[in-house]
């Protein structure tokens, strides 16, 4: 079987006849990886968001504790 010289060369057609430089495999794998990095993100997001309550919540608790020690404290 005889290899396509453009192949050789480095160029390729896609699925609409246009030239590239890039081989349709690696093209595919790269827009996989594009779409499982997006995910990343928006995981990572939403992971920033869930950290960021818990924080507001452990310090307005550290505020009433704080208060609270105060209180005992004149108390005393």
């Amino acid at each position: 079987m005889a290899k396509d010289p453009l192949a050789e060369a480095g160029i390729y057609f896609d699925e609409l006849n246009k030239l590239r430089v890039l081989e349709p495999y690696v093209g595919q794998k790269t827009s996989e990886l594009k779409e499982e990095c997006k995910e990343f993100v928006d995981k990572i997001g939403q992971f920033q968001k869930i950290v960021g309550g818990l924080i507001e919540l452990v310090d307005e608790l550290a505020k009433e504790a704080e208060t609270e020690k105060m209180k005992v404290s004149y108390r005393v």
